[in-house]
């Protein structure tokens, strides 16, 4: 246990007991984190301890008597895959063996989360593919492929994919559904990350802080692929919000057996859904 010591503005050594102070903030002010974002991706990944346990609630209130420690090594080389992580610890789906497209790859973090957990390939799509981490560039499962998300045909891919997932900024998903579509098989599980923020039809800026736009944002995503014959079998929302603090989902679908058949998922799933997901994130 840390001794409660600060050092007042004159120099002098201030021995009062402290406030309590947000774990993110404490974060920041003892340089684990370089930033309050950057602290709330490490407690939310399960990188923290509060006096030996993992904390994930960055507004867990402590103090200068807290025991605090932060791993050194990341598990993956970005945020992203911790927020795959989380729905894979929800729903079982076996990775072992498969063939998979990681659409919008940017750093890797999706990529990075598939080769731990044993496929047998990955197509990492994304119009700048230098941001590949280079330890990922390096891993001979991986097949980059520079392409705009919208343009992708079955002609690029060597292998009939088990799992195509998505994570994409400053376009909403919707706009992929024909490009998808045109990719995957029966097999296919689609899983799609849902970012309300660029799913708004008047378009947002910063932070969505409203459960209707929530609702509705994900409602229009499954519409979408509903008409072309999707069918979603999951709905959750991410364990790890946005770089922003916006709360994401994840939906994954696959090809509906018949062409007309209805949404699993109904509007009172994606009311509980969202409403979980304010809950968790109170």
């Amino acid at each position: 246990m840390e001794q409660n010591l600060s050092i007042d503005g004159c120099g002098n050594l201030d021995l009062r007991p402290r406030k309590s102070l947000r774990l993110d903030l404490l974060l920041v002010e003892r340089g684990f984190a370089e930033s309050r974002t950057k602290a709330q991706w490490l407690i939310e990944s399960g990188c923290v301890k509060l006096n030996g346990t993992i904390c994930t609630k960055p507004s867990k209130k402590v103090t200068g008597n807290d025991a605090i420690e932060v791993a050194k090594n990341l598990k993956y080389v970005s945020r992203a895959g911790y927020k795959l992580e989380g729905l894979f610890e929800e729903i079982q789906l076996e990775l072992f063996g498969t063939v998979v497209c990681d659409i919008g790859s940017s750093t890797g973090g999706f990529v990075d989360f598939f080769l731990q957990h044993g496929v047998s390939k990955v197509y990492s799509v994304d119009v700048n593919i230098e941001q590949l981490h280079e330890k990922l560039r390096a891993d001979p499962r991986v097949i980059q492929i520079r392409a705009n998300a919208k343009d992708l045909v079955p002609s690029l891919f060597e292998d009939e994919l088990d799992y195509i997932s998505v994570d994409v900024s400053f376009i909403s998903v919707t706009k992929l559904v024909h490009s998808l579509k045109a990719i995957s098989s029966e097999k296919t599980n689609l899983i799609i990350l849902i970012k309300p923020q660029f799913e708004i039809s008047h378009g947002h800026k910063g932070v969505v802080r409203n459960k209707l736009m929530h609702f509705e944002a994900i409602r229009n995503v499954l519409s979408a692929y509903q008409s072309a014959g999707f069918r979603c079998k999951y709905l959750t929302f991410s364990k790890i919000k946005g770089v922003e603090g916006n709360i994401e989902f994840f939906a994954v679908l696959s090809k509906a057996e018949e062409k007309n058949i209805c949404n699993e998922i109904t509007e009172d799933d994606i009311i509980t859904v969202v409403e979980r997901a304010w809950e968790d994130n109170g």
